[in-house]
């Protein structure tokens, strides 16, 4: 006999929209076109051969879900009205324009100011009046040309800031998102922009993925990921080094194995704090976290201390573990491993 949970547990799955044909599946998907010949400069360029396609496991690249710790996501959700960059249909990744990085650096310039520098200055400035004998006039032409010139300013930059992203005043006119690229969940495409202009836009199966080492200046290696399309010499590929600030392969290889896991519709997205506001929405999550008896809380439930020991304990038991799932041959469609 069914009970209303499980009754309303069909009909949430029910209202889930199904994925499009388009979408990647790691379990059906199209035989690709062999790789056309590259040359030699090419093959250096992109670091040799591109990592191996997979059906991706759970590994997640610990070093990616550091930051920003689940409390912080949930008070951006909040401030955001639930607006975010990563949900169930897709990753969007994207920055300030050069007016908006301006614009936020005095912002914090002017946080700094109005919290540090003014109860620094009004203790600075009682104790030279009480020294040098200061009557009240001195002190309040001080107090002037500093008001007026520097904390004023600075807390009109800062307040403006603080109530636009409260919702209690506009954004301002210039602060424009650039977006550079996205990965769709729902439809299986990648698209990369350039000045918030779509530059090109095709099937993720039509990618590779490239581990690129070149010395520093010290003459120590470092690594970045980039997404490259096959069939295509665009000038300008997918920056996927972007999603951790770690420049260590193996971690840099989690996040090749994280976005097959999280384009794959016949898996369940992965495991990070980022998307489990969403998981409930994707078809193939939600159903996946039913039969696993997921907390649908998992990551927002902790708090600061019991996140970090999540953390460490993840790294621990990722140490020994591949860092890809099996290999599977997108020009045959078939295992290599299993």
């Amino acid at each position: 006999m069914k009970t209303r949970t499980d009754e309303r547990t069909e009909m949430d799955f029910q209202q889930i929209k199904p994925y499009p044909e388009t979408a990647w599946n790691s379990e059906s998907f199209a035989c690709q076109n062999p790789r056309p010949e590259q040359g030699v400069l090419t093959k250096l360029l992109q670091g040799g051969d591109p990592l191996p396609w997979c059906r991706a496991h759970e590994t997640v690249p610990a070093s990616m879900i550091e930051e920003p710790t689940p409390a912080e996501i949930k008070q951006r959700l909040e401030e955001n009205k639930g607006e975010t960059h990563w949900d169930e249909n897709q990753y969007n990744a994207g920055s300030l324009n050069k007016w908006g990085l301006i614009y936020f650096y005095l912002t914090v310039f002017g946080k700094g100011i109005c919290t540090m520098f003014l109860p620094f200055f009004i203790i600075v400035l009682l104790a030279t009046a009480f020294y040098d004998g200061w009557g009240l006039s001195e002190i309040a032409d001080v107090s002037y040309v500093y008001g007026i010139y520097v904390f004023l300013p600075s807390g009109l930059i800062w307040g403006y800031a603080e109530a636009s992203e409260r919702g209690y005043l506009p954004m301002p006119w210039f602060m424009k998102a650039v977006k550079h690229f996205t990965f769709s969940r729902s439809t299986g495409m990648v698209t990369r922009y350039k000045n918030n202009k779509e530059l090109y836009s095709h099937p993720f199966s039509e990618f590779d993925c490239y581990l690129v080492s070149s010395p520093n200046h010290q003459g120590i290696l470092s690594y970045q990921l980039h997404l490259v399309h096959r069939y295509h010499r665009y000038s300008d590929s997918i920056p996927l080094h972007t999603f951790t600030t770690s420049e260590q392969p193996d971690e840099l290889k989690r996040i090749w194995n994280l976005i097959q896991r999280y384009m794959d519709t016949s898996q369940p997205m992965p495991d990070v704090p980022e998307l489990e506001p969403a998981r409930a929405k994707d078809p193939t999550t939600a159903a996946w976290d039913a039969k696993n008896n997921r907390k649908p809380d998992y990551w927002f439930s902790m708090d600061d201390v019991e996140f970090a020991e999540a953390l460490l304990e993840l790294q621990a038991e990722q140490r020994f573990m591949p860092t890809q799932g099996p290999e599977i041959d997108l020009f045959n469609g078939g295992t290599q491993a299993g």
